[in-house]
């Protein structure tokens, strides 16, 4: 269990984003190229894949943490949305938008989820 900065963890924590995220939008985008005319999803299939990408990088880390669930996933999900917003910032200059702020809304969501149940969900725990 990590109690200081570590930055191997943090690079764990951000390939398991990435890969997570990476795999969905292989597999929605894959999905989409089959659907004829399906393409007006894709940006709900891309908001789905990042959320799915911070629940499961705020479960992991704070399974490993094993305390604070809700704060380590709202860093997980703050991250995210910075680095995103980031990325978009050099791709154009409309950054803050509706969907934008529907990404917000999903990646805090799912990283307070994942945080929350990653806390809570025990390895060997006997209930009787």
């Amino acid at each position: 269990m990590p109690k200081k900065l570590n930055y191997i963890f943090l690079l764990k924590v951000l390939l398991i984003e990435v890969i997570t995220t990476t795999l969905t939008m292989l597999l929605f985008a894959t999905v989409l190229y089959f659907l004829e005319g399906g393409f007006q999803f894709s940006p709900l299939f891309a908001s789905i894949s990042l959320g799915l990408g911070c629940f499961l990088a705020s479960l992991y880390a704070s399974k490993k943490i094993g305390q604070k669930g809700l704060l380590v996933g709202s860093i997980v999900g703050g991250i995210s949305f910075i680095i995103i917003t980031l990325i978009s910032l050099m791709a154009s200059k409309d950054v803050f938008t509706l969907n934008t702020l529907f990404k917000l809304i999903i990646l805090m969501l799912m990283s307070f989820i994942g945080g929350v149940l990653g806390v809570n969900l025990k390895q060997n725990q006997k209930y009787i």
